[in-house]
């Protein structure tokens, strides 16, 4: 069984989807976003909301992450990074 996610896990994961299609794709798909971060249409929907309300992203024609989504990214990323760093060393 996989651990529950949380809220800040799957928006990393969001933003990374976000990043990842940016890069593949003209367009940004939320059904490409959806798949990648194995959520339901209706939930992504919802977390995409609540992002752009905390200003994480935009979303207008496309969706942007904002300077403060790409801040909470980073801080994520290295606090990730560092979790998998101890966790190496007690195996």
């Amino acid at each position: 069984m996989k651990d529950k996610r949380s809220k800040l896990q799957i928006y990393y994961e969001i933003m990374m989807a976000i990043n990842q299609d940016k890069l593949e794709n003209e367009k940004i798909s939320k059904t490409r976003i959806q798949q990648k971060c194995n959520t339901s249409y209706d939930k992504l929907l919802k977390y995409l909301e609540e992002m752009e309300q905390k200003g994480l992203i935009q979303m207008n024609h496309d969706i942007e992450i904002t300077q403060r989504g790409q801040k909470f990214f980073n801080d994520y990323a290295r606090v990730n990074n560092l979790i998998e760093e101890i966790t190496s060393r007690l195996v």
